[in-house]
């Protein structure tokens, strides 16, 4: 083979290479940038409501449906599962530890260190004092991450603002993964 060839190939084989550590770093950087925040959709009240609002302040403030409390559950019964594509409870998945622990999605649920939160965490360092509330907003519930330093993960994605609770869906906040039924 004469020299000319043998540079075509080497200058080749090099492009192959840079090309690879391109694709690498692409790869990388796409699994470790934050999302982009999207911003939570409000639901629409039904006409009959819209049509005579109060005040012309009460029009633009979604106000959150009075809570009716529950009859209380009966010894070491878990909250019931939620009907109708609605979640009504939290239970725990991890840590081992607080497996199977359920919590009735009626009225505020906060979760952090301090002792006032309806789930107290107190051996994780990665969740803050007040770390989340699950509210409900129109007759479904909502998380919300309240300012915590590490973050609230939905569904793998890191909670920025409000957003909807579905069966199904897992929240993370530091060690402790729950899921909402």
């Amino acid at each position: 083979m004469s020299d000319q060839v043998l540079n075509i190939l080497k200058l080749s084989l090099l492009g192959l290479v840079y090309l690879f550590f391109a694709r690498v770093l692409w790869a990388v950087w796409s699994e470790v940038k934050t999302p982009r925040a999207r911003p939570v959709q409000q639901r629409q009240a039904p006409p009959q409501q819209a049509a005579r609002p109060s005040s012309p302040s009460a029009a633009t403030i979604p106000q959150p449906r009075p809570v009716v409390a529950a009859a209380a559950p009966k010894k070491n019964r878990k909250p019931p599962k939620g009907r109708r594509g609605r979640a009504a409870r939290l239970v725990v998945l991890e840590p081992k530890h607080r497996r199977g622990m359920a919590v009735a999605i009626a009225g505020e649920i906060t979760l952090g260190r301090d002792d006032s939160c309806t789930i107290a965490i107190q051996d994780d360092s990665y969740v803050s004092t007040l770390h989340l509330r699950v509210y409900d907003y129109d007759g479904q519930p909502m998380v919300e991450d309240l300012g915590s330093t590490n973050g609230t993960f939905h569904n793998g994605n890191r909670l920025h603002g409000s957003k909807l609770l579905q069966p199904g869906d897992r929240i993370q906040v530091g060690t402790t993964v729950i899921e909402a039924q």
